[in-house]
């Protein structure tokens, strides 16, 4: 039964564990950026849910603050049960009822009433003596304070005759618009009639609202009030837009842009059902707005939504760092698992490698003392034979010790000046047997004007040694090794080429690495050769270079530096 070695399964073992981590980690790494994604996402759409409630809620309140205050004056003075045509008279009792409602509601300017048939000299105004309207005569009649009594004859006789155009159609109320001294007013007037049929007027009583004075004062107050109480706290900005969608008013508060809400209502000073089936020609209907913008920042809900996209981006960074290490790790553990799979090889090459020169040696040994060998020149054979393997073992065990660094180059070297030609010979002689078994034809190009170069000469010998012993081991059908060397730019070039079975493209960046083994590279060889020989070169500070197409030959390539004059004086060459 053959048994599959230690070195091989365990590293395949470990690729295939790390796999299987790797994708668990991936897939938990996935499951958490996803649910850290929706629970932030969730929790910043329920904080925008609760933004656009508050705001709402807000916009509710501010309207039906509005609504009801600018009703007050008609519920609570001119629906009330608390006044008759008889306090129209003198001494006007309804004086306490007037100043009580300019003390509640700020936008009535004045009020008016009378008792009896309408007539033009019948109209008496109780005005603010605060804020007197824009036709107050200077010779007022003093009144209760702070309330005066006046009689306007300049505007009698106009608003007398709009009131009884609704008193025509038997209406309880008259509502209409027009200007007085070229500022808009609006008039509220409830008629009293002495019969159930409404044909004989008793007396009647009105208030007048200043348009320009309630877009300048009333609504901005009212609604920096209404802020105060549950708006700008809230970091809400409550507003008041006009019908052409002008800022009227502003509570102040937040300037961020949120969830918005928008709430439109007349600007009417009385209950808009009064009209609603009936719009007198002269009352426009102008729908203006409450408008509750939130910040980004309500109630810490915005700071929330901000502290919800950083923790996304910190779970998302930190998925993406776990990732990133899991991949590096994984990587290791491949590149680790590699490594032991090549040292498992390599240990199966040499071993091999080992006993295979020890092993000719031996029989040609046995065959030498047992007397079998009785011709000299047989002999001779077999003494080139052993010289032969014992290099090649030699070789090996060079290689092994520069590997392993019992001869640690950057330590042994020793630099003098050097003959390529005579590095090339030494080195070819050693492969002489075997190239000459082989038929190998040598074309040996080392011009004698090729300059010394700075090197170790048994650092140089074991490189053109490894270099020559893979031209040869990997030679194709045609059997040929060339050697060719040039002064290029103050450095010397040695080409070492074969007609060999090549190296594949991907291969050429990796077999320079200890242990590696192309996959045409068939039996024999440790993986060390090219990595030793790269190592010794660039200790020299020079290049080292592989062109090869397969099927077609290798070429490697070396550069060393010429010796400088004093090392040649220093170490004769020749």
């Amino acid at each position: 039964m053959t048994r599959t070695p230690i070195g091989l399964s365990q590293p395949t073992g470990v690729r295939s564990f790390a796999g299987w981590l790797a994708a668990g980690v991936c897939l938990s790494v996935a499951l958490l950026s996803w649910f850290g994604y929706r629970a932030v996402r969730d929790s910043q759409r329920s904080s925008r849910l609760l933004l656009e409630r508050q705001t709402s809620d807000a916009a509710d309140l501010l309207t039906m603050a509005l609504s009801r205050d600018m009703r007050g004056v008609e519920d609570s003075v001119l629906r009330s049960s608390q006044w008759n045509e008889a306090m129209l008279e003198p001494p006007y009792d309804i004086g306490s009822l007037v100043a009580s409602a300019f003390a509640r509601y700020p936008y009535p300017e004045s009020f008016f009433g009378w008792r009896g048939s309408l007539k033009t000299a019948s109209l008496v105004f109780f005005d603010r003596a605060d804020r007197p309207s824009a036709w107050t005569a200077s010779s007022a009649r003093s009144g209760r304070f702070p309330v005066t009594i006046n009689k306007y004859a300049s505007i009698n006789g106009d608003l007398v005759e709009r009131i009884l155009k609704d008193r025509v159609k038997g209406g309880e109320f008259s509502v209409f618009e027009f200007e007085l001294h070229g500022v808009p007013y609006q008039f509220v007037t409830r008629l009293l009639y002495r019969d159930p049929f409404h044909e004989h007027l008793a007396g009647g009583l009105g208030f007048t609202v200043n348009l320009a004075w309630v877009r300048e004062s009333y609504f901005p107050e009212l609604t920096k009030q209404v802020g105060r109480i549950g708006g700008t706290r809230e970091g809400l900005r409550l507003s008041i837009l006009d019908e052409a969608g002008r800022r009227v008013a502003d509570g102040g508060g937040a300037t961020a842009h949120g969830p918005l809400s928008r709430r439109a209502f007349p600007l009417l000073f009385f209950d808009p059902l009064m009209v609603a089936l009936d719009l007198p020609a002269d009352l426009p209907r102008r729908n203006w707005a409450v408008e509750v913008e939130a910040a980004s920042t309500v109630s810490g809900l915005g700071a929330t939504g901000i502290d919800g996209v950083r923790t996304l981006i910190v779970v998302a960074a930190a998925a993406g760092v776990l990732a990133l290490g899991l991949a590096l790790t994984s990587r290791a553990v491949r590149a680790t698992a590699r490594l032991a799979e090549l040292r498992s090889d390599f240990v199966s090459t040499v071993t091999h490698e080992l006993k295979t020169p020890l092993a000719t040696i031996r029989a040609i040994g046995d065959s030498v003392a047992s007397g079998r060998v009785a011709s000299g020149d047989t002999l001779r054979d077999y003494a080139h034979l052993v010289v032969q393997e014992s290099k090649r073992l030699t070789r090996l065990i060079d290689n092994l010790l520069a590997y392993s660094r019992i001869t640690d180059v950057t330590e042994a070297y020793h630099f003098e000046p050097l003959d390529v030609g005579h590095l090339v010979e030494e080195a070819l002689r050693g492969f002489a047997p075997q190239l000459s078994t082989n038929g190998f034809r040598v074309d040996l190009d080392v011009p004698a004007d090729v300059p010394l170069v700075r090197a170790d000469r048994t650092a140089m010998g074991l490189l053109l040694d490894n270099v020559i012993d893979n031209a040869v081991r990997y030679s194709g059908a045609e059997h040929w090794l060339g050697i060719r060397a040039t002064r290029t730019n103050g450095v010397v070039r040695v080409a070492i080429s074969d007609k060999g079975i090549g190296i594949p493209s991907d291969e050429i960046d990796h077999v320079v690495r200890k242990f590696y083994r192309g996959r045409q590279a068939g039996s024999g060889g440790s993986g060390l050769g090219l990595a030793i020989a790269n190592r010794i070169v660039s200790d020299h500070g020079g290049h080292f270079v592989i062109d090869s197409v397969v099927g077609t030959g290798t070429t490697v390539s070396l550069t060393l530096h010429v010796a400088e004059q004093h090392d040649e004086e220093t170490h004769p060459h020749r």
